[in-house]
């Protein structure tokens, strides 16, 4: 869903995880990225996103600032990022949109399949 310039296309349980995620010689995965979402900028100026997004649904809202890579992020025109964190698949599955933000204090949000 677009909202704004920003086009958020969330991934649960994409091919990612296998892409990010390698096992150490005791057997544990070091990347579990459950969740891959695209952050497509459609507008002409470029745009700082703020390393979170909050989750809404029947909990409430929910921060999450577990985003790999950390940190802002800048998002040319016609450009589109990727941000990898491990969700909870119960809290996935009860929330209804999420929403990113960006420096300047727009919302942009979309929702949950």
């Amino acid at each position: 869903m677009e909202m704004g310039m920003i086009n958020i296309r969330p991934i649960m349980n994409s091919c990612a995880e296998e892409i990010l995620s390698f096992k150490t010689c005791c057997g544990l995965r070091m990347f579990e990225q459950n969740l891959e979402i695209h952050l497509e900028n459609r507008g002409s100026e470029r745009v700082v996103m703020l390393g979170f997004f909050d989750l809404r649904g029947e909990h409430g809202k929910k921060r999450i600032t577990t985003l790999t890579p950390p940190g802002e992020r800048v998002i040319k025109p016609g450009e589109t990022i990727a941000c990898y964190c491990q969700m909870d698949e119960e809290l996935w599955s009860r929330s209804k949109s999420l929403s990113f933000y960006d420096r300047d204090g727009a919302e942009y949000s979309a929702e949950i399949q």
